[in-house]
């Protein structure tokens, strides 16, 4: 009988699926015997309360409790199978009365070192009362206390010596954290990930080493799990590395209550994350960059097109009118306009060539530029289409205004929307452009105000600046214009704004950065 009991204590101690056993059935009563000799029985003091006995009675002998043909269905059912916490069977048991003792139960059959069946182990889950049976022999002994302490401690030792491997050995890292914030405990991985020894974290509060950003956030998760309105919660946060640098981690965090529910400590993991977010950031540099540069090769292909076939057609142009002119005073003039129309052509080439050498962003290279003298240039650039459609064109910026931009940009925006109130003005009046400016803060505000169409904005505001988008049914027109204009401008720190009417005019308002 000594021989079985401590082999009943010997198995807790070294298996595992039997620890398991033991932990999740109920405590109506254990008993074991030895495959190898079924005769022989051992029973834990709740069995024997159980079938009726005194706890200081000995059961020795299998025959005293259960039959062998019942002992042999049990052994049927279980052999070769795991343990499962829901498989429950109905076993008969002899009860000390004489009675028989319907019950439900749940078994386990362990193997020795040859993969043999070696010990069978019953659960009592529930006895079954029947009716006429005399109540349970009272106990005239104490329950040896000291017998079911040295169980409990020892089943207690192996699962805290089971949760200290783990937690010492995570490659992650983990704490057991107060409810105040306090670091109580924490393992190696954690201590590498923030550069703080064991000793030195203790001394901190959680708080003290979060980035202040993503305090609020884990205080308010915090308190929520305190509340009883989360049991676990997991976000990416930042803390402070002993050196200072940031540690971007993962952190969960779980919150452990005691039998009665009353929050006891939090045990949090902790996933450095530091490469991932570097690399995140690297490749949003790079996707930064290569949008900056698609966007420099769509305005430069824009410029391109739209500004030297502008100065071509405005030096073709002026050589027509030249060999149409028979006034040498008239002629004289032209002249002068096609020399100023080279220099302005020649200009543009070099602002190209500008475009092409940057390298980096475009709010890094703005430059100061003259908004009058700039105006001058554009203007001088179209002379010939303002001489050949009558458009009177009045430049009333000052000449002291200075404002950052890329020179390339500003020649294309200006010649966008000059072109544009060239093409589209009305008929019936004769055509003026206005430009002038304000200064508001740090911004210059430049107007471009024209007498042409028009256009509806209750039809079309919302696809004033779209690409490929049409508002007067030219065969011409392309869409591309506008949309251009406005990145270019935008590329610049700017915004750009429209008002206007149909058959009255329109105006655009470009917001520049102040030198």
């Amino acid at each position: 009988m000594g021989t079985l009991k401590n082999d009943f204590y010997q198995l807790i101690k070294t298996n595992d699926r039997l620890l398991n056993f033991i932990i999740d059935s109920p405590p109506k009563g254990f008993w074991y015997c030895n495959l190898e000799d079924i005769q022989q029985i051992w029973t834990n003091p709740e069995c024997k309360q159980t079938l009726g006995y005194d706890v200081s009675d000995k059961i020795t002998k299998r025959e005293s409790i259960i039959q062998e043909d019942e002992l042999q269905k049990l052994i049927e059912n279980l052999d070769g199978k795991d343990f499962d916490p829901a498989a429950q069977y109905h076993v008969s048991y002899r009860h000390f009365d004489g009675s028989v003792l319907q019950t439900i139960c749940t078994g386990l059959i362990t193997e020795n070192k040859d993969g043999n069946p070696s010990g069978l182990f019953i659960a009592i889950k529930q006895a079954i009362p029947a009716h006429g049976r005399r109540r349970v022999k009272q106990l005239n002994k104490p329950i040896d206390l000291a017998q079911e302490f040295q169980y409990l401690n020892e089943r207690f030792r192996i699962s805290e010596e089971r949760f200290q491997r783990a937690f010492e050995n995570a490659a992650i890292g983990m704490a057991i954290v107060s409810l105040k914030g306090k670091w109580l405990r924490i393992n190696n991985s954690l201590s590498e990930i923030l550069g703080y020894t064991s000793s030195e974290l203790i001394k901190l509060a959680f708080q003290d080493i979060t980035h202040p950003d993503d305090l609020d956030k884990d205080l308010n998760l915090v308190n929520e799990a305190l509340e009883g309105k989360r049991e676990s919660y997991q976000m990416e946060k930042r803390y402070f590395h002993k050196n200072g640098q940031i540690v971007w981690a993962i952190l969960a965090v779980s919150i452990v209550k005691d039998s009665y529910g009353k929050p006891l400590h939090f045990i949090s993991q902790i996933t450095d994350i530091s490469k991932i977010k570097e690399a995140e950031i690297e490749v949003k540099s790079v996707l930064a960059v290569t949008n900056d540069q698609n966007r420099r090769l769509l305005n430069f292909a824009h410029i391109v097109s739209h500004n030297l076939r502008s100065h071509s057609g405005n030096l073709t142009m002026l050589l027509s009118f030249i060999e149409t002119d028979t006034d040498e005073h008239s002629r004289n003039e032209l002249f002068k306009m096609f020399r100023h129309a080279a220099t302005n052509l020649q200009e543009t080439v070099g602002h190209l060539n500008e475009v092409v050498a940057v390298n980096t962003t475009t709010h890094e290279n703005l430059t100061e530029v003259n908004l009058g003298k700039a105006i001058n240039g554009a203007i001088g650039s179209i002379e010939a289409l303002l001489k050949a459609e009558r458009v009177k064109c009045i430049n009333e910026v000052e000449k002291n205004i200075i404002i950052s931009a890329v020179p390339a940009y500003l020649d294309s925006i200006l010649l966008n929307f000059l072109t544009n109130s060239i093409k589209y003005h009305a008929k019936e009046r004769k055509p003026v452009i206005k430009l002038s400016a304000e200064t508001k803060d740090n911004l210059v505000i430049l107007s471009i105000q024209d007498n042409g169409l028009g256009i509806d904005l209750n039809l079309n505001r919302d696809k004033m600046f779209g690409m490929y988008k049409t508002f007067h049914g030219n065969k011409d027109a392309r869409g591309i214009g506008l949309f251009i204009t406005k990145n270019q401008i935008e590329a610049m720190g700017g915004k750009v704004y429209v008002e206007s009417e149909v058959d009255k005019g329109t105006t655009f308002k470009i917001h520049f950065k102040r030198r």
